[in-house]
């Protein structure tokens, strides 16, 4: 997910300080379920854990209850930003 962002212009380590520290990373699906993660939390430099953005499983396309895009936090105990037909990420500002 880091490197998507970073692709998309959003700033991560020494730049991402101060007043960005509250910015955030929406996530949202076609269902129009939403997370969201803290960039801090997205960026490698502050956490040694990662967030996958999915569009395979063993080499083939997602299955159809996963959607194009699915997002995987290998890290967290409980799934709910797990999310499938992920459709659109925003990046906010606070």
């Amino acid at each position: 997910m880091a490197e998507i962002l970073k692709s998309a212009g959003v700033k991560f380590g020494k730049e991402l300080r101060g007043k960005r520290l509250a910015d955030y990373l929406l996530v949202e699906t076609a269902d129009s379920y939403c997370v969201v993660f803290a960039l801090p939390e997205l960026d490698p430099t502050f956490k040694g854990a990662f967030v996958l953005l999915a569009d395979s499983r063993d080499s083939g396309p997602l299955g159809e209850t996963d959607g194009q895009l699915r997002l995987i936090i290998p890290f967290e105990k409980r799934y709910a930003r797990w999310v499938r037909h992920l459709v659109a990420l925003h990046v906010k500002h606070s």
